[in-house]
């Protein structure tokens, strides 16, 4: 594959991941992950794919209205591991509280090539910017 190929293979996971997180598809959300992938979420637990498959039944995105959108800034490729610089916009809304939030983050994606399919080795990222009504 040309390196414009591949681009666009990790835009297109990255754009189904996001559709996953905002459709709430629980059940979805670690197969976008590599077997040994971590989940390394601002200022929580990091979570494995094994974490993610049995967290499903307590899932975050169950309690949520939640929409995320990215803007990827950067792509790096280098063999079997790329390197994505995005910003997240997220906004969420407590559905037993009402209680809405805007969060704005800084997100770094490492993915690695297995069986020439790109998936998520590792995802962290850090809030800058947070809103609450």
């Amino acid at each position: 594959m040309s390196t414009q190929e591949e681009k666009q293979a990790i835009l297109n996971l990255l754009t189904e991941y996001d559709n996953a997180l905002n459709s709430a598809n629980i059940a979805l959300i670690p197969s976008f992950y590599a077997e040994d992938g971590l989940f390394m979420p601002d200022g929580m637990q990091e979570l494995s794919r094994n974490d993610l498959q049995k967290k499903n039944h307590e899932s975050y995105l169950k309690k949520v209205q939640f929409r995320i959108d990215f803007t990827i800034a950067d792509i790096i490729i280098d063999g079997r591991y790329a390197f994505v610089q995005a910003i997240a916009k997220a906004n969420s809304r407590n559905l037993e509280t009402d209680k809405v939030s805007a969060k704005t983050s800084r997100d770094l994606f490492i993915l690695r090539k297995d069986q020439d399919k790109w998936k998520i080795f590792r995802y962290i990222f850090n809030n800058v910017k947070e809103q609450q009504n």
